[in-house]
């Protein structure tokens, strides 16, 4: 009795919360009218389901009791959460100790909106130790320590978690105060719920290590290590048939993440500026450091995974002899155990007909053109007999940039995005291109065949053995604009994904999208001050009520724009289809650091509205009228913001 007791007061208490909170999330906006959007990769639940539920036990052990779950559950995911109203308002980085972005409070008044629900377990081998947990509370999520080693427990995994979140979240009240949203469980549901006003969920996963289980890769040992025999294979495929017996569909599975998976190669992604930038360059420094969590023992689709001695080669170039590292080890081994995790996710052997898409966010480089040139030749196919093709789904993106070559050789072994190349600017590339010249001539030519492809494209007889792939290659019309990493995209990417008929979800975060790279200073702000300044007053700018705008917020969604526009320019399209394939993909409530006009989903109407007129005052400044094909930014913005990807998710969810 005590117990349902405890459970009442406590759902008495958090409704009471709740309906004393929406005063301040809906101070902080209130449109005129609301505006729906779609997002491609949103955490709807990750936060209060690792605050309210103590293991993923508490919800797996009563799925069959939908009833207990929501009363014990089912009003917590509503709850609005700011404890640090400034830190929201400034679009500080969020995490579990300041303020939410995407909970079902700040969705509220949103009807309409397609949403691409992430569910991401926290990876075990970055929880592995106690002091690692310790820096994850005190720099990275500020996630409780108990509620962590929970996650680290060897008798919990991945899966399980995966597994918890779910169920917690289909568990939640449906509708509360006039707002409905739902998890679709297929095309036609979710069709149902947006056309009579809903929030439309669909479920997606981010990173491979959701497929591990508990039997071999809950292990510590077992994470760690290269391999992964017959025991994990069969975990693993398990894994994906249980998620595909799920009552709700599985949009697409972000196949990497931040660490090895044994599947995908994962690109270089941690990394925050400032004083932690440098001290994750010391520490990367760290055999032990480097091991544990930027551990890679093969890049692509795996493929082939290396030892732990790369192999010595010596070239000579002239009068010069070189030695250098190739990307090769003596006691590397041939598996197919990423090719056979993208063929069961696609659904190849069944011609395609139940896929879980893949996401290329996060895969390294050589993956992601490898997945590309398969797509690409599947597609040749299906277009041939008339068939839907299979599109590229790139969720939470940035652009880098770059051409191909240089991204592929500042992205893969033996640079792998190192952290000079944010701290040096300009000089890094001077750098590899002068003075390391013969290396990469070298290097490249002893390169094998298939690789010297991943790096230039086209077959191993039309590249040049003396070609640099950084000389004329830096491109300095981009350079120090766009975050250089290979996590973000190269500009032969985006035709990649158009032609396949896929989706370009654009990340919110300011890093992703290049707002702490050199060209962002002063001396920038100071002159586009003029420039908006001179626009600005020779035309009128400003929202469709009369609000006017201000410079500050211009210059916070420069970056943005700048993304969208150079999607635009190196997409291969020259009419105005070349804005069809451009969405968001907010990473909301993955702690991201988030452009300050909209910290939060409750701020995306607003935004959508203010984008309108940056997107003209952008294209004016810059010279990039002719990139909207004779769209009006009107059109263009409602389709980033939202039918590009209603339509998209329209068209491809699974039935």
């Amino acid at each position: 009795m005590c117990q349902y007791i405890r459970e009442y007061l406590l759902r008495y208490c958090l409704t009471f919360w709740g309906i004393c909170s929406w005063a301040t999330v809906f101070a902080q906006e209130k449109p005129t009218t609301s505006l729906p959007f779609s997002d491609f990769h949103i955490h709807t639940s990750f936060k209060h389901y690792y605050r309210q539920v103590e293991s993923p036990d508490s919800t797996i052990r009563y799925a069959s009791q939908p009833g207990y779950l929501n009363k014990k559950y089912g009003r917590t995911n509503w709850v609005p959460f700011t404890k640090n109203q400034n830190n929201k308002r400034t679009g500080k980085e969020s995490n579990m100790a300041n303020y939410d972005q995407s909970n079902y409070a700040n969705l509220a008044g949103l009807g309409g909106s397609v949403l691409c629900m992430s569910i991401t377990p926290p990876e075990k081998i970055m929880l592995a130790t106690r002091g690692q947990r310790s820096i994850n509370l005190r720099f990275v999520t500020h996630m409780p320590m108990k509620r962590q080693e929970v996650l680290a427990a060897e008798n919990n995994s991945s899966f399980k978690e995966f597994l918890g979140e779910y169920y917690y979240a289909i568990n939640q009240d449906s509708v509360y105060n006039g707002t409905k949203i739902l998890l679709a469980k297929n095309n036609a549901d979710l069709k149902r719920i947006v056309t009579t006003g809903g929030i439309g969920m669909v479920m997606t996963a981010e990173g491979g290590h959701v497929l591990f289980g508990n039997d071999v890769l809950s292990k510590i040992d077992s994470l760690k290590s290269k391999g992964c025999g017959e025991l994990c294979r069969q975990e693993i495929f398990s894994n994906i048939q249980k998620i595909r017996d799920l009552p709700h569909r599985t949009f697409f599975i972000t196949v990497a993440h931040f660490g090895w998976n044994k599947m995908f190669g994962n690109a270089k992604s941690l990394d925050k500026p400032g004083l932690r930038r440098g001290l994750l360059t010391a520490a990367s420094l760290s055999d032990d450091f480097s091991r544990n969590v930027f551990a890679k023992y093969g890049e692509g689709i795996i493929g082939c995974i290396h030892g732990d001695v790369y192999r010595d080669t010596v070239v000579r170039m002239g009068k010069t002899k070189l030695r250098f590292k190739l990307p090769y080890t003596d006691d590397q081994v041939e598996t197919d155990l990423g090719y056979q995790v993208m063929n069961r996710l696609l659904d190849t052997e069944n011609d395609f007909k139940q896929p879980i898409y893949l996401d290329v966010k996060h895969m390294d480089l050589k993956a992601r053109f490898q997945y590309y040139q398969y797509i690409d030749s599947v597609n040749t196919q299906r277009k041939a007999q008339g068939k839907k093709l299979i599109p590229i789904i790139a969720s939470h993106i940035g652009l880098s940039g770059k051409k191909r070559p240089v991204a592929m050789a500042t992205g893969l072994f033996p640079l792998r995005d190192s952290y000079e190349e944010l701290i040096f600017g300009q000089t890094f590339y001077k750098i590899q291109a002068n003075e390391r010249d013969q290396f990469w001539r070298a290097y490249t030519q002893s390169l094998k065949p298939s690789d010297r492809v991943m790096y230039f494209g086209g077959l191993p007889r039309d590249v040049e053995k003396s070609m640099n792939p950084f000389q004329g290659t830096a491109n300095y019309n981009t350079l120090n604009w766009f975050y250089p990493w290979g996590i973000n995209f190269c500009d032969e990417e985006v035709k990649a994904i158009y032609d396949s008929d896929g989706i370009i979800g654009l990340n919110l975060d300011r890093r992703i999208l290049g707002f702490t790279m050199p060209n962002y200073n002063k001396s920038y702000k100071k002159n586009l001050r003029r420039l908006f300044n001179d626009v600005y007053n020779a035309d009128e700018y400003s929202l469709a009520d009369g609000t006017p705008i201000t410079f500050e917020d211009y210059y916070r969604s420069e970056p943005l724009l700048r993304n969208i526009f150079h999607v635009v320019e190196v997409s291969g399209r020259q009419d105005a289809s070349a804005w069809d394939h451009l969405a968001i993909g907010s990473d909301y409530d993955g702690f991201i650091q988030p452009i300050q006009l909209a910290p939060s989903a409750e701020y995306m109407p607003s935004f959508h509205r203010k984008m309108v007129v940056f997107a003209r005052l952008f294209s004016v400044i810059h010279n990039k009228q002719p990139l909207l094909y004779g769209l009006s930014t009107q059109t263009a913005m409602d389709k980033f913001f939202y039918t590009n990807g209603r339509d998209f998710v329209f068209n491809y969810f699974q039935n």
